[in-house]
């Protein structure tokens, strides 16, 4: 039971510091409607999204996408990011064949072309280090392309 309290505690106190954090100009209620997990689950739906944030880690991940990455948390930016991370593997094999349902949406999503995908992500794909990066840093390097 101890341990069961010190988490909760630990947990509450990460969450106080993390809001202390959250930039200026967005209050802590826009971050956890438009960014996190929340956000991702329930696009359409600010309450459920705040409701899921809350729940599943006292929204730390809401408030750690938005200090990471100013401006995804809204509007294309964070349906384009929900939907490299959560098919970033079929992403990553459709763009080295050049065709499939997965990289034709990830172009219509972001205007840009499957062509114009697949030689900026070979660039980075075969840059040093690439190959031993996590999934989701990996995930990251092909939003940051196709976000420019």
């Amino acid at each position: 039971m101890k341990k069961i309290k010190l988490s909760l505690v630990a947990l509450a106190l990460t969450a106080i510091s993390s809001t202390q954090a959250v930039a200026a100009d967005r209050d802590l209620g826009a971050v956890y409607r438009e960014c996190g997990i929340g956000a991702m689950l329930f696009p359409n739906d600010s309450t459920l999204a705040v409701i899921s944030n809350v729940t599943w880690d006292l929204g730390t991940t809401a408030i750690s996408s938005n200090i990471s990455s100013d401006g995804t948390c809204k509007g294309k930016s964070a349906k384009v990011a929900a939907f490299v991370a959560g098919s970033y593997d079929k992403l990553e094999a459709e763009i080295a064949s050049g065709k499939g349902k997965y990289v034709e949406a990830l172009s219509k999503i972001t205007g840009k072309s499957v062509s114009q995908i697949r030689t900026s992500f070979a660039k980075v794909a075969s840059s040093k280090g690439f190959s031993s990066l996590k999934k989701q840093d990996k995930a990251e390097k092909l939003f940051e392309i196709v976000s420019l």
